[in-house]
C-alpha cells in the first residue's frame, strides 16, 4: 500500500487501472481524455464508452484498457465525470470527492492492486489547484485508511501542478527565514543523515562510579570558580530517558491509545520495518525519514516533535530544505503525510517515498 505523486503522461504509467477525466456524453474530449483514447485505440474505446451511455457528474464507469494493456499492463480505464468550478457554492467539492471515491470503489471491486489518477478537475474544469489537491489527498487518505492499494496521483508537468498561492508564499517565507544554504551538504536528500544505526549504549551509573575521582584541588593553577559535582545517577537517568527512542515511541502510542498498525499506516514504513523499529530486543534506531513520518502520524506539537527527534539523536537541520518544509508543516498542524509529500513535491524536494 502506497501513495505517490509523479509528473508524467498518465498513458505511460504502469498500473492495473487508470482514471480518465471523461465527458458526460460518449465522445472524445480534450487533454487527458484525448490522450487516453489515442493510447487505448480510439475506435474500440469509444465503442465501449458508447455502450455505457451518459455518466452523471461525480459518477464513474469502467471499460477495458485495450491497447494500454499491451503497452503498460493497464487492464481497466475508469471514466469519471467532474464538474466546472463556479464559486464553490454549487456542490462542486462534493461532486469532485465523489469522482475519487467512486473511482477507487470500482478499482477495489475489480481487485486492482494499483491505480493511477490524474489531478481531477484542475484543468479545463477550473478547480483551484490547491483545493483540487486537498480533495484528492483527503479522499485517497480516507480510502487507504481502510483498504490496501498502490495509488499514484499523476500531474502532467510543473505548470499543471501548484499549491495555492498563499500556501506557496507562506512556505517560501518560512524557508527563507529558516533555511541556511550550505553547499557542503546535500540539501535535497536525507540519506547523509539517516543511515541505519544502532543505539550506542550509555555507561551505567555503576560503571561511572568505578572511575577514580581526583578529589584534590590545586588552587595555585587556576582562579576559576569550582564546578559543583553532578549527581551521576540523575545525570544517567536523564540522558537515558532523552535518548531512549523506543520507550518514547511506545509511550506516545499508549498515550494516544492507538493500535500499532495505525501508526505506520499511510507511511512508507511497512509492518516488518516498524517491528524492527519498536522491537525491545535490539538497539536499532530508524532513519530520520521514518522518525519524521512517525512524528507526523502521532500529530505531535512542535515542542514534542523536536523532543521526539532528539530521542533518536536527530534534529531539524537548517541546512536541509526538506527539513524546513517538514518543520513548517508541524508548526502549521499539517500532519497528513500525503499532504506533506505534496508540498515537498511542489518544492522539487524528495518525498518520503523516494
Amino acid at each position: 500500500m502506497s501513495f505517490q505523486i509523479i509528473r508524467n503522461d498518465i498513458t505511460k504509467v504502469k498500473a492495473d487501472a487508470i482514471v480518465n477525466t471523461a465527458n458526460p456524453l460518449p465522445r472524445i474530449g480534450a487533454g487527458t481524455d484525448s490522450a487516453i483514447y489515442t493510447a487505448a485505440g480510439e475506435n474500440q474505446l469509444l465503442a465501449a464508452r458508447t455502450e455505457i451511455g451518459i455518466i452523471d457528474r461525480g459518477q464513474s464507469a469502467v471499460t477495458p484498457a485495450f491497447n494500454l494493456e499491451k503497452e503498460n499492463g493497464v487492464k481497466y480505464i475508469i471514466h469519471t465525470v467532474g464538474i466546472y468550478y463556479e464559486d464553490g457554492t454549487h456542490g462542486e467539492r462534493t461532486i469532485l470527492r465523489s469522482c475519487y471515491s467512486n473511482s477507487l470503489k470500482i478499482a477495489r471491486r475489480l481487485k486492482c492492486k494499483s491505480i493511477a489518477i490524474p489531478l481531477l478537475a484542475s484543468g479545463n474544469y477550473g478547480f483551484p489547484k490547491g483545493m483540487a489537491l486537498d480533495i484528492a489527498i483527503e479522499e485517497i487518505d480516507d480510502f487507504l485508511s481502510e483498504y490496501d492499494m498502490d495509488i499514484t496521483l499523476v500531474v502532467y508537468d510543473k505548470e499543471a501542478y501548484s499549491l495555492t498561492e498563499k500556501l506557496n508564499q507562506d512556505i517560501q517565507s518560512f524557508i527563507d527565514e529558516n533555511y541556511i544554504a550550505d553547499n557542503s551538504e546535500n540539501e535535497n536528500h536525507y540519506s547523509k543523515y539517516d543511515g541505519d544505526r544502532t543505539a550506542t549504549p550509555t555507561s551505567t551509573a555503576a560503571e561511572l562510579k568505578k572511575i577514580p575521582q581526583d578529589k584534590t584541588t590545586d588552587n595555585s593553577k587556576t582562579n576559576e570558580k569550582q564546578i559543583a559535582p553532578i549527581d551521576i545517577d540523575t545525570f544517567i537517568k536523564d540522558q537515558h530517558q532523552s535518548l531512549d527512542f523506543k520507550n518514547k515511541l511506545q509511550q506516545l502510542i499508549a498515550d494516544k491509545n492507538i493500535p500499532n498498525s495505525e501508526v505506520y499506516k499511510n507511511t512508507s514504513i511497512d509492518r516488518k520495518y516498524f517491528s524492527k523499529i519498536i522491537s525491545p530486543t535490539n538497539k536499532y534506531l530508524p532513519k530520520k525519514e521514518a522518525v519524521f513520518q512517525l512524528g507526523l502520524k502521532l500529530e505531535l506539537p512542535i515542542e514534542d516533535f523536536e523532543d521526539f527527534l532528539a530521542s533518536a539523536d536527530y534534529a531539524f537541520n537548517p541546512h536541509i530544505k526538506s527539513d524546513m518544509v517538514v518543520k513548517y508543516c508541524v508548526i502549521n498542524k499539517i500532519f497528513s503525510i500525503n499532504k506533506v509529500n505534496s508540498i515537498l513535491f511542489d518544492q522539487n524536494l524528495p518525498c518520503f517515498y523516494d
